[in-house]
């Protein structure tokens, strides 16, 4: 019975160029933006979207397509639910711009669509629509779809500015300039 030695060769290593330095990029590649409406009723977001010819996924749009009734309030996990599912439509389908129009007033209301946004490679920005109650109050009876005051005050009590620390990539200020007026361009600055 004979045995033999096995060797395992090693490879040849053919001598190559030197690797050329390659910097690593410090702003990710993001497929597109989704940009979040953040403000009361009454703040002037609607608006703000019909001025600039943007058509925004829209919670009052989707209440009058779903109910007949864009005040319909009884069913916000289903308005929603439907809402976040357009937008992830938007998402899989690779549309570069998505604008949602909602309140989204506090941090734990625009987790989700910072969440659903950044899993499918999306930059997130926000437009805060910083006007005081009181013009919002007032704007409010006016509107076809008012909403009550008591519920509009504990929306404002509820209301917290966006943070980067949220997310955000950039976040966009609108302010009352004079009484009626808005102002598109005040920024915050970026971190």
């Amino acid at each position: 019975m004979s045995t033999s030695a096995e060797t395992e060769a090693e490879p040849a290593v053919e001598p190559t160029a030197p690797a050329t330095p390659v910097a690593p990029s410090t702003a990710p590649v993001h497929k597109g933006t989704v940009i979040l409406a953040i403000g009361l009723p009454g703040s002037g977001k609607s608006a703000w979207f019909k001025r600039h010819n943007i058509r925004p996924l829209s919670s009052d749009l989707l209440r009058e397509l779903l109910f007949d009734d864009p005040k319909e309030q009884r069913f916000q996990d289903l308005v929603f639910s439907n809402l976040r599912s357009m937008l992830k439509a938007r998402l899989i389908a690779r549309r570069p711009l998505n604008y949602v129009d909602a309140t989204n007033l506090t941090p734990h209301d625009r987790h989700s669509w910072i969440k659903l946004a950044k899993d499918y490679g999306y930059d997130v920005q926000g437009v805060f629509f910083d006007v005081p109650l009181e013009i919002c109050l007032e704007r409010n009876e006016k509107r076809s779809r008012s909403v009550e005051e008591d519920v509009m005050r504990r929306m404002a009590a509820k209301l917290k500015p966006p943070t980067f620390d949220e997310g955000f990539s950039k976040i966009t200020v609108v302010r009352v300039k004079k009484k009626d007026n808005v102002d598109p361009e005040g920024a915050l600055p970026t971190p």
